[in-house]
């Protein structure tokens, strides 16, 4: 999905950014810092007009701008479209112009266009800025422009396509079952829980089970400290840890030290593995004996912990939330699994549920669960109002009349699609039969749908992804009753709100909700 594969870059991009490097780089670093500061002030007290040939431009400060870029991406965006008038305006992140896009042309170009680097896109502008400084000590430039693809972007894509082959994901499934059945039997017969605390953990489990090994993802206690790391990494990519990886901050000392805690533990498994008398079909071993080394490994197995705990976290939680506020379509999501229990496991079994289910063919998960399918599409299209990025490469790119310069880095907002009621009528409510309509009716079911990445870039995690949710909503809604409930216990009153400003957990703004949950069914 193209959240995933932003995640993905962004997590990977995030991990190298904190790593260790060289402090004589700080004094070039302030250097062109410095430059930044003085072309922005001179910017803001002797502002150009803008040129109706140009792309608009903002004014004002671009330290600003770059602050409401990182922190308020969302109302940023399109509280200057509405402002501007424009599908397309401009403003500066240091010195490196950054384009916003809207529009269908835009649309089209942005994800189809072979001149625009997914890659470098997020090399800057989702935590690379500290991995971009470069011996020479000076910012990003266009001499530091890559080609779309290197060789180990390639490799890690032929990786991660193997580790997901569709023989691996069926051997594994009866493993996942049981990792996700232990974890909520943790949970006992009746309580409450918070979706985004105990189905990100669940969700984590999961995630460490496919990328890693076995020997890890069965030790409870290296993978809770292995989650408390990442998540010291998410809470601590602060603007001035992106921005200026190098400032002597608690963050970025933090950062530092989760990093290589994450480095060293996955490390040692790999080892572990290395040395192993007999290989198996876990991910390590399946990387080692493709001729991996080690940093490819760790490179390969955090970066597909990152992507895939976000996002699969996220949908889950969300679809819960969701599901939970309208019963109706909960009861049909509700029948769907019962049909496939029917249909594809033997129901005089005394085997608990999750063995059952385990039995299913992936077949089924992928082809025979319309309901569940069309409730994670609405999901994401609500959700997915995040923001792909891209760099262009192309000397001379016009969009929508103008031109993009050489190197400029450039934004496209979801919600764009997503949320607009040209093409998804009422777009905030929350409606999956829209996807289930037929003939001349289906107008909603042909138009844009960009979670699941389109163009250049589909996403090459979507049928784990979907695997799993489908497995962790199966699971849930045939064991449990549950209703949502504030803090306090009572029945919530409105469905939580989502804030669209966080880029990674997407939780709810306001006042917390729960699921308060019963046992039905072992």
């Amino acid at each position: 999905m193209t959240m995933l594969n932003a995640t993905l870059s962004s997590g990977l991009a995030q991990f190298e950014s904190h790593l260790p490097w060289t402090p004589y780089f700080t004094l070039a670093a302030v250097s062109s810092l410095l430059v930044g500061l003085l072309g922005t002030l001179y910017a803001y007290f002797f502002p150009s007009g803008n040129d109706a040939n140009k792309i608009h431009a903002l004014r004002g400060f671009s330290a600003v701008n770059a602050w409401m870029f990182f922190n308020k991406r969302y109302d940023f965006l399109w509280s200057n479209f509405d402002k501007t008038g424009h599908d397309l305006f401009s403003f500066k992140v240091l010195h490196h112009q950054v384009v916003a896009m809207s529009g269908d042309e835009a649309r089209k170009i942005f994800f189809n266009e072979k001149k625009l680097s997914f890659l470098e896109g997020y090399r800057l502008l989702r935590g690379g800025v500290g991995h971009a400084i470069e011996s020479h000590g000076s910012l990003l430039n266009d001499r530091d422009i890559k080609a779309e693809e290197d060789d180990s972007t390639i490799m890690f894509k032929q990786r991660l396509l193997k580790i997901l082959h569709r023989d691996r994901l069926q051997d594994v499934i009866p493993t996942l079952f049981s990792d996700i059945s232990r974890c909520m039997e943790n949970w006992g017969a009746e309580g409450t829980i918070d979706p985004f605390k105990d189905i990100y953990d669940l969700v984590f489990q999961m995630t460490v089970r496919m990328a890693s090994c076995q020997e890890l993802a069965t030790d409870p206690a290296m993978v809770q400290k292995m989650g408390d790391l990442y998540w010291k990494l998410e809470q601590n990519a602060t603007l001035v840890s992106l921005l200026l990886p190098w400032f002597p901050s608690t963050a970025r000392k933090t950062t530092r030290q989760a990093s290589k805690g994450l480095s060293d533990m996955v490390s040692h498994y790999v080892e572990v593995r290395q040395k192993a008398d007999v290989p198996n079909l876990d991910a390590i071993d399946v990387l080692i004996a493709d001729g991996a080394d080690t940093p490819s490994i760790v490179h390969f197995v955090l970066g597909t912990i990152f992507a895939g705990v976000v996002n699969t976290g996220m949908i889950s939680c969300w679809v819960l939330l969701y599901l939970g506020f309208n019963n109706a379509c909960k009861q049909k999501t509700i029948a769907e699994v019962q049909n496939l229990i029917a249909k594809y496991t033997n129901t005089s079994s005394s085997e608990p549920i999750h063995q059952r289910l385990s039995t299913a063919p992936i077949s089924t998960w992928e082809d025979e669960m319309p309901v569940t399918e069309s409730v994670i599409r609405e999901t994401l299209r609500i959700l997915g109002s995040g923001t792909p990025l891209r760099r262009n490469l192309a000397d001379d790119l016009r969009v929508a009349g103008k031109t993009i310069d050489k190197g400029a880095f450039m934004v496209y907002n979801s919600a764009d699609v997503h949320l607009n009621e040209r093409f998804y009528p009422e777009p905030l409510k929350f409606d999956p039969d829209r996807f289930n309509l037929t003939g001349e009716d289906d107008t909603q079911g042909k138009a844009p749908f960009l979670a699941w990445g389109t163009g250049r870039h589909p996403c090459a995690g979507m049928k784990i992804a979907k695997l799993e949710i489908k497995m962790i909503l199966a699971l849930f809604l045939y064991r449990y009753e549950y209703t949502l409930v504030d803090q306090s216990g009572k029945p919530a009153k409105q469905l939580p709100q989502l804030d669209r400003n966080t880029i990674q957990k997407k939780k709810p703004m306001g006042e917390p909700c729960y699921l308060m949950y019963r046992k039905v069914a072992e």
